[in-house]
Formats: C-alpha cells, structure tokens, sequence
C-alpha cells in the first residue's frame, strides 16, 4: 500500500474571541443571600443611627469630658496620665462631638458585625447553616441591649465591636493568608486592649491562637510569628500604663479616689452595708474594722458616692485594711461564705450580667425588632440562667450527635472557648467590682450569645452537609465517608 503523500488539511473552524467562549460569571445563591443579609442589616443600622440620640453618662466626662473645651486633649495619653487608657478617647478625640461620637461607634460596630458573619460564613460549607448564622447574628446585633451601647459614650461599645473585628479579622486571615488582614487585625487587638482591662482574658485568645499556629502552621509560621511580637509589646505597654492610669483617675472620679480605691467604696455602699449578713462576715472572717461614719442609711440609700467616700475618708483603721485587702476582699468572700455567695449571684448579680433587657438602663432606645423577639435574646430576669443554662447544654450536646466535635472541630472549640471564657471573665470581673452589673457584663454576655450561635450552627452544618457528602461519593464511586474527607 503506497500511502498518499498529499495530507488533506480539515477546515478550521472559527475562533470565537475569548469573551464569546467564556460564559460570564454569574454570583452563586449563596452569594446573592449574603450580599442581601449585609444590606439589610447595614439598613438597619443606618436607621437606628440616625433615630438614636448620644447619651451621656457620668463616666462620659472621664472619656471625653474636656473635649470641647479649651484643652482638647485633657483625657488622651498614651503615657498614662488621663483618666482612662487611650483606647476611646483617641476615638472621641477624633469625633470631637457627641453626635459625631454616637455614630463613628454605630459604624465601627455595624462593621465589627458584618467581618463576623462574613468569617463565619467562611467557615460553614452548606448554604442553609450560613444563612441561619448571618440571621442569628444580624437579629442579635439589632436587639436593643446590643445596640444602645453603640449611642452611649462609654467604653463598652468599642469594647464589644474591637473584640467582634479583632475575631473576624483572625478568622479571614488564617483562610485568606492576606498580609493586609493579618496588619489590620493586629492594629485591631492592640487598640482593643486599651479599651477596657477587664477585656484581657478574651484578648489573651487572639496571641494563643497565633501561636498554635506558629507551632502547627508552616503556611501561618512567620506572620503569626511577627503579629505574636506586635501584640507582645501591645501587652508590655497596657501594662506599663495601669498604674498611673489608676492615680490619675482619682481627679475625674466621684470620689476623689483612684479607680481600685472606688471599686471598693462601691463595694462597701452598694453591698456590703446593704446586707446584714455580708456585713458580718467582713467584719467578723475577713477582719474589716467597723466605722459608724459609713454606716448611715440615708448615705446608702442615696446612692451619694461622694458622701459616701467624705464618710470613709474618718475611718482611718479601714483605710489601712483596705489599701492590703481590697483587690482580693471578692474572692475571699467568696471562699468564706459560698452558699451566701452564690445566692447572691444566681438570685441577683449573674441575671443582672448575663444580660435581661428589662434591667438596661442605659442610652435612649430606638424601635426596631418586636418585643418577642428581644425577649428570645434577652429574657427577663428570671429566666436568663436557666435559659443560657439549657441553651449550653443543648448545643454542645448537638455537636456531639451530629459529629460536629469531629468534622467542625475548629467551630466547635470555638464556641466552647467562648462560653467558657465569657463565664470566667464575668466571674472575675465581678469579684473585682460592684455596682452597675448590667453594664459590667455587656461584654460577656453578648460573647456568650454569638458562641452559641457558633456551636448551633456548626452543630447544623454538620448535620445538613453529612448525607450531601456521602450520596455524591457513592454516585462518583468513591469509597469511604467522613473520614476521608481532608
């Protein structure tokens, strides 16, 4: 056979331009969802913004009291010399008004939310556990208890919103690897812990996750090596400026005393000379000195702390005894007289922390959500802890049934991280402080709600995408189920 030398050419067909082959990408569902959750929610906002007034309390002056006076520096150092670490003054030196205050923390919050739901979302597979974590978390933001903090010019707004970012911020860097996010987040933290010092515990999670990653992470190692340093020296320097932070706070203060010595005057005023019970224990386990000045009705009735501290300030031998026993006189409360102790806090203080609505009374709430709903948030006093109580319990055993521990394991730690860690920290603060517990716990308690929010839904995640995963191994052939999956 001779073979043809002649080779016949095939026509081509034509080359269609690479705009003509390529269909345009279109968004996914999901991202249509999401992109209309983070409207609406921002809509929300806005509209809650403009409605809300700024609301000034008496700790207001310490943050921004001569703001718009003749010296418009005068509660903002970086050094120590003001009344309050710099963390909100640098941000209502900045404002310079209260109105223009009140809306750079609705702002500052309404994005500290949407980073979270977006990390979150990134950390979820199924479409229908993202959605119910971006509305979870929406409605929660748009409760009255949350977003009063935001007009009210006191520290716990950024509080909240810095802690919210500085989380976000982590979570996207660690699936992103951005240089950009990782600075940001950094910057977030370090101006986070100047906010309020009660805060460190859960600021503590930011430097322990980036050195597991150290450890564990080659792709993380250098840059968690780098933020873990930056947030270092953040941490050498709130210390450094605690001390003198807390003298100088003794010219601002409504008793003429630095902030340790008032925590402890309120202690005395608020609880001890208000409970009979209480009062002998101190005097008679704890060693307190008895002083008939302070023991006046009328000056606890009043609420006077200046009075009040007028008063102490004739009881020298009690002077003495709490300048040494103060800061640890909660805890050894506590050791001495349990039961009484906690009957004092399941009755009366953790309802108070923990987060009714009916106990806020702070800013000047705008309608936005029915009241159901804010009572499904926020119940009233005597169902918060058995409420909480049931809801921890139920989601964790949720994860254990639907292999979540397993197969969302990250989620899962971070949910119970953050219940445990708001528990422990709302303990403590409350050990070291007396008075306004409705405010000293905001933080925890909107902590301890956005955790179960992430173990509800890693619990969902995990219990929605399981048959997905099997029925399209099965119709590809492949063998093995969830531990197969990297």
């Amino acid at each position: 056979m001779v073979e043809s030398s002649v080779v016949q050419e095939r026509p081509q067909e034509p080359v269609e331009p690479p705009a003509a082959r390529r269909p345009r990408s279109r968004p996914r569902p999901a991202q249509v969802v999401l992109a209309g959750l983070v409207v609406a929610f921002v809509a929300a906002r806005l509209s809650i913004a403009a409605r809300a007034e700024a609301f000034r309390t008496f700790d207001t002056r310490s943050y921004a009291g001569l703001l718009d006076g003749p010296n418009p520096t005068a509660t903002l150092s970086f050094t120590g010399h003001a009344p309050r670490l710099w963390g909100t003054p640098l941000l209502y030196t900045l404002a310079g008004s209260d109105p223009a205050r009140a809306w750079a923390q609705a702002l500052i919050s309404t994005v500290a939310w949407v980073v979270l739901v977006l990390a979150l979302w990134t950390m979820l597979r199924g479409t229908t556990a993202r959605v119910c974590a971006g509305v979870a978390l929406f409605v929660l933001a748009l409760t009255r208890a949350v977003y009063v903090w935001d007009h009210t010019l006191t520290a716990e707004s950024l509080s909240i919103s810095l802690g919210l970012l500085a989380f976000g911020l982590l979570v996207l860097w660690v699936r992103r690897r951005s240089w950009p996010l990782l600075a940001a987040m950094v910057v977030v933290t370090v101006w986070w812990m100047f906010v309020r010092q009660d805060m460190l515990l859960f600021i503590a999670l930011v430097p322990a996750v980036l050195a597991v990653l150290a450890w564990r992470s080659r792709p993380h190692r250098w840059a968690a090596v780098v933020a873990l340093v930056a947030i270092g020296a953040g941490l050498g320097w709130n210390a450094a400026l605690l001390g003198p932070t807390d003298e100088t706070f003794a010219k601002w203060s409504a008793s003429g005393r630095s902030q340790t010595d008032e925590t402890f005057l309120y202690r005395l005023m608020v609880e001890v000379q208000r409970d009979p019970e209480m009062r002998q224990v101190y005097h008679r386990e704890l060693g307190m000195p008895r002083c008939v000045a302070i023991e006046d009705p009328n000056l606890v009735r009043r609420w006077n702390v200046r009075k009040f501290s007028e008063a102490y300030a004739n009881c020298p031998e009690l002077q003495r005894w709490a300048e040494e026993h103060e800061m640890a006189v909660g805890f050894r409360y506590a050791v001495a007289e349990p039961d009484h102790y906690r009957e004092i806090m399941v009755g009366r203080v953790l309802p108070m922390a923990l987060g009714s609505t009916e106990l806020h009374t702070y800013g000047r709430p705008v309608s936005m959500l029915p009241e159901a709903v804010e009572k499904v948030w926020h119940p009233r006093r005597g169902l918060v802890l058995p409420l909480l109580a049931g809801a921890v319990v139920a989601a964790v055993l949720a994860c254990v049934l639907t292999g979540a521990v397993r197969r969302r394991r990250w989620l899962v730690l971070a949910g119970v991280l953050g219940v445990a860690v708001s528990l422990a920290s709302v303990l403590a603060s409350l050990m070291l402080s007396a008075g306004e517990y409705s405010r000293f716990g905001i933080q925890e308690a909107i902590y301890l709600r956005i955790s179960l929010v992430v173990l509800a839904v890693a619990a969902l995640d995990a219990a929605l995408t399981r048959p997905w995963r099997r029925a399209g191994r099965a119709a590809r052939g492949v063998p093995g189920g969830d531990a197969a999956q990297p």
